[in-house]
């Protein structure tokens, strides 16, 4: 039976010293309190654990199992069990940490369970990937990538077709069925995804017509306002002129009467 003594860093910002005792498939997570050991570290405030809210504590968990399958994937690179358990754990961490709302770890730690997954034989990762990328798809709207997200869904919609038309035989019935029963779920929030795209490209265009609109009539005001002007200024100019006309008229009629 191996133990581990790890130091993690929680959500919170503290360093939790923990044990983990890994025995086959048994893993064990201890609080290592009554550890007495002359270490710099144990100075470091840590808090209790009547502190220590369930989301944090299930990171502590779930981080100490990642070390320790890492290390152990290090020499057993194709454990299957391993891969696969790596696999989830890195979906439960990632899960975690949207809930805390760290979205950018939140999406490394889905993109390394896919990579994980996809090393797995087709029909043990069918399931893991769809909800992998299904998973990635809500990160991806929470965070208002619409275009990423409907891409992820149509993944995860893709690879649960792909799968029940492999599930041929009699005796998949239930498992196709139970297949089936995913899709409609998925395909709705794809579709609330599409419909968000669509309103955010509308709201878009009327912004665009708007502005063109003001832009157009403030240029046919100018407009407008150069022909009253120049109207004006030839109604100015013609003016002396035609005065000029009228006296010289008159001028030649006065001289006319005189003779």
């Amino acid at each position: 039976m191996a133990k581990n003594i790890i130091y993690i860093l929680c959500p919170s910002g503290h360093r939790r010293k923990v044990q983990m005792t890994l025995n086959s498939s048994l893993l064990q997570y201890n609080n290592d309190e009554n550890e007495n050991e002359d270490d710099d570290d144990d100075d470091e405030s840590i808090p209790d654990d009547e502190h220590v809210n369930d989301l944090e504590r299930a990171f502590e968990i779930f981080e100490c199992a990642h070390m320790i399958y890492s290390k152990i994937l290090e020499t057993e690179l194709n454990n299957i069990h391993i891969i696969t358990r790596l696999g989830d754990i890195h979906v439960m961490l990632s899960d975690i940490c949207n809930e805390n709302g760290d979205h950018e770890n939140a999406l490394l730690h889905v993109l390394k369970a896919i990579e994980l997954q996809e090393t797995l034989n087709e029909q043990q990762r069918y399931r893991l990937l769809a909800e992998s990328y299904y998973k990635l798809g809500l990160i991806y709207e929470l965070i208002n990538k619409y275009s990423e997200a409907i891409e992820n869904f149509d993944k995860s919609i893709n690879i649960i077709r792909q799968a029940i038309e492999k599930l041929i035989d009699n005796d998949k019935e239930s498992e196709r069925n139970e297949l089936k029963s995913l899709l409609p779920s998925i395909e709705l929030k794809r579709n609330d995804v599409q419909t968000s795209i669509d309103d955010k490209h509308l709201i878009e265009q009327a912004r665009n017509l708007l502005t063109s609109t003001t832009s157009h009539t403030t240029d046919n005001s100018t407009t407008i306002d150069t022909s009253v002007k120049d109207i004006t200024l030839t109604i100015r100019h013609k003016r002396p002129v035609d005065e000029l006309e009228k006296n010289d008229e008159e001028n030649k009629k006065s001289k006319t009467e005189e003779n």
